[in-house]
């Protein structure tokens, strides 16, 4: 189900009909993102995959647009495997993941692992690179919000 436009500051809603989980996405065809209801177990493969995450720019940078989503999709499928959370907006540009507890340092540092491994531009940490540190590792700030914030420019 798709519903309004969407401010994409505020959390997606958490009173959804049963068996379905709110979240922001902005499919290639959306002129802007809207909130989606989606069944609650629908894999994070087939959310990104729905919504196009990562393509934005892939061309500009030069990334064939398959291999990027199959780079996001691998590196947040093992980011959950470490610690589970919930894909809370999609975008071909943005992605919004919420951890569903407060991550340990050893987590940070796995996640971390698994990023260093790809190109990190290509997975969507331009925002914490471009930020540079602002604690003890790349993504710090992850740790202290709780939410993995990917994004395309």
């Amino acid at each position: 189900m798709i519903g309004d436009e969407a401010d994409l500051r505020d959390p997606p809603p958490v009173d959804t009909p049963e068996g379905t989980r709110g979240l922001y996405g902005q499919s290639p065809d959306d002129w802007s993102p809207r909130l989606y209801l989606v069944p609650a177990e629908t894999p994070i493969e087939e959310i990104i995959e729905f919504f196009e995450v990562g393509t934005s720019c892939s061309i500009r940078h030069g990334w064939a647009e398959r291999d990027t989503l199959d780079l996001v999709t691998s590196t947040l499928s093992r980011v959950n495997d470490i610690t589970p959370g919930s894909i809370e907006m999609a975008t071909p540009s943005e992605l919004r993941f919420r951890f569903w507890r407060r991550l340990r340092v050893d987590e940070i540092e796995e996640i971390e692992s698994v990023y260093r491994k790809v190109d990190e531009y290509q997975a969507g940490l331009e925002r914490y690179i471009s930020n540079g540190l602002s604690g003890a590792s790349l993504l710090h700030d992850v740790g202290e919000t709780g939410v993995l914030n990917l994004l395309w420019r």
